[in-house]
């Protein structure tokens, strides 16, 4: 599966185990690098509503009826996971200011897409300034990637100043960015302040 999808398309998505074929939860929102632009892991519900956490390293596949994972083991409890310090898709970035290293505020987040493929899967954040651009349908995407720093309290997402590379369709922003392999193209790189 290549193709980009709304974070809502993966959101509610049975997780089963490989390894027994138990139904373990369901998908319950997705857990990303900020700046990376990477997923790196999913946070999972299961039926009594308790959430547990699963890291990629664990995630066998996602298809397009459920995500496999490689056992039940593969579920961790946020307090023991080491992926309580990324922010969650839909929960944390969702509303989240958006401001160039220059200092001005593009708008907030306002849905998260993902690019799935076997080795990783990356973001593309749609940001608009106003409830005139959602009327409208005026918005700015822009690969996660972009980022170049994470506030503590998940309100603020410092971006790269190259906004050119940004575009005003989620559909030319995404074959501007992957190759027809699939693959993210090579030639779209950002600067980070860990540069």
């Amino acid at each position: 599966m290549t193709e980009i999808q709304g974070i809502d398309a993966l959101i509610g998505r049975a997780v089963l185990s490989v390894e027994t074929a138990n139904k373990l939860g369901q998908v319950h929102d997705l857990i990303v690098h900020p700046t990376k632009g990477e997923m790196v892991g999913l946070s999972v519900q299961l039926s009594d509503e308790s959430h547990f956490l699963v890291g990629n390293e664990e995630i066998r596949s996602i298809g397009p009826d459920a995500v496999i994972v490689q056992s039940d083991q593969s579920l961790v409890l946020p307090d023991q996971s080491s992926l309580k310090a990324f922010p969650f898709a839909k929960k944390n970035l969702i509303g989240v200011k958006v401001i160039t290293e220059d200092g001005k505020l593009l708008g907030e987040i306002a849905n998260v897409y993902v690019h799935l493929e076997a080795t990783t899967s990356l973001f593309i954040y749609e940001v608009r300034s106003s409830i005139l651009d959602k009327i409208l349908g005026h918005a700015l995407y822009f690969p996660a990637s972009f980022g170049c720093a994470f506030a503590e309290d998940s309100t603020r997402l410092i971006v790269s100043n190259d906004t050119e590379k940004a575009d005003r369709k989620l559909a030319t922003i995404a074959s501007r960015l992957f190759t027809t392999s699939g693959s993210f193209a090579p030639q779209v790189s950002v600067r980070s302040h860990g540069d």
